[in-house]
């Protein structure tokens, strides 16, 4: 069953809402709508999707064909813009002065071939190079190097000439030409054979790693994306998860990221089944659950003998409104958050989430406890049955 957060919105420290928080992040999408087509017959292709993208990683944006990463990628770079939410990218707006967005501070390679079909591939290099204000001299040295990283052909060879699979790695030059902050990549993979793909995640993971780049892929090849810090899981518009790739198998207890994918699909596919709320005890309501902000992500809810349990994996503060409007913060990060949990005691094992566990009673909204464990944390909410109550208001 799937629940997501509430209308509320509570800003906390971490939601990537203030403006110190855009200026970690190398980039920050929230609540984001995207729709194609008329008002009577609208294409919904981004709905209400959250991305944090930290600086200095890779992170691997996962999904079907159709599921809206191309139009959320063109819509990060400023090609597209949204209908409705916000994006900053190196702490500004695409699109306005100054940002550098699109521009320079920016590398992307698209999905399509987007290259002058009659230029050599020296020629496409001095072009794309001239226009990022890049001397030609450094442009020679870079290509010389992009010639031998990428096994492209002789630089005198036109690109109308090479073959699709060519053509896709001449883009991927270009991107990389400039040695740009943030390297944008749909589908670099494709058509590669194993040892080059994995010569360019070793490249990707170097960049990241030394010159604290940040890069943002998508691949078909799921398994190839355990080698990013973050994997995102997209489907229908939305991001299913937002996590590293060990904690993502850890938390479904999955050998594949693919089998990750497939278990977060079918309970996407089971939100439209599932009743609007569940109220817990003292009108706690499950639906206003949320990571940081209470739109941000989902969170997942089972109910098994009467018992409802609550599984989560999040290092950021969560906060639970109840019906009458108040808040209870639980892993709160800041001090001054109202309510938490009370009887909270480790579970070694529960069958669910391993040991590093804890099983919640009750929630007491007089009394304030800050609970934080270290990243991975697990944490498993049980109300007995006799406090669980049904119904949706």
């Amino acid at each position: 069953m799937l629940i997501t957060g509430s209308e509320t919105s509570v800003a906390t420290i971490d939601d990537g809402g203030t403006m110190w928080a855009r200026q970690q992040h190398a980039v920050s999408v929230r609540h984001a709508f995207k729709q194609y087509g008329s008002k009577k017959k609208p294409n919904q292709v981004l709905s209400n999707l959250n991305m944090t993208v930290a600086k200095g990683t890779i992170y691997g944006l996962l999904g079907a064909s159709g599921c809206g990463k191309t139009t959320l990628l063109s819509c990060i770079v400023g090609r597209k813009r949204l209908n409705q939410g916000e994006i900053w990218v190196l702490g500004g707006k695409p699109g306005t002065k100054g940002s550098g967005v699109p521009g320079k501070r920016v590398g992307y390679m698209p999905q399509e071939i987007a290259l002058y079909g009659e230029f050599s591939i020296r020629e496409t290099m001095m072009y794309f190079g001239w226009i990022f204000g890049m001397q030609t001299t450094e442009i020679r040295e870079r290509l010389q190097f992009l010639l031998n990283f990428l096994d492209l052909p002789s630089e005198s060879r036109l690109v109308k000439n090479l073959s699709g699979g060519q053509q896709r790695r001449v883009s991927f030059a270009v991107a990389l030409m400039h040695d740009p902050e943030l390297l944008i990549l749909d589908e670099p993979t494709v058509g590669v054979d194993p040892l080059l793909r994995q010569s360019i995640w070793n490249h990707l993971v170097h960049i990241t790693k030394a010159g604290q780049k940040t890069v943002i892929i998508t691949t078909h090849y799921i398994e190839e994306a355990r080698q990013a810090h973050t994997i995102g899981l997209m489907r229908s518009g939305r991001l299913l998860a937002e996590e590293s790739p060990a904690c993502l198998l850890s938390m479904y207890r999955c050998s594949s990221l693919e089998d990750v994918f497939l278990k977060l699909s079918r309970k996407q596919g089971q939100q439209n089944a599932a009743p609007a709320e569940l109220n817990i005890s003292n009108n706690i309501s499950l639906s206003a659950l949320a990571f940081g902000k209470a739109k941000d992500n989902p969170v997942y809810v089972s109910q098994e003998s009467g018992v409802v349990g609550l599984n989560f994996h999040q290092s950021k503060e969560v906060l639970i409104s109840d019906t009458n409007g108040s808040t209870y913060a639980i892993n709160g990060l800041n001090g001054s958050a109202p309510g938490v949990i009370s009887q909270a005691v480790e579970c070694d094992d529960c069958g669910d989430c391993g040991s590093d566990c804890m099983q919640v009673g009750s929630i007491d909204p007089g009394s304030h406890t800050s609970y934080v464990e270290s990243n991975p944390f697990y944490l498993r909410l049980l109300f007995p049955s006799n406090s669980l109550r049904r119904g949706v208001k």
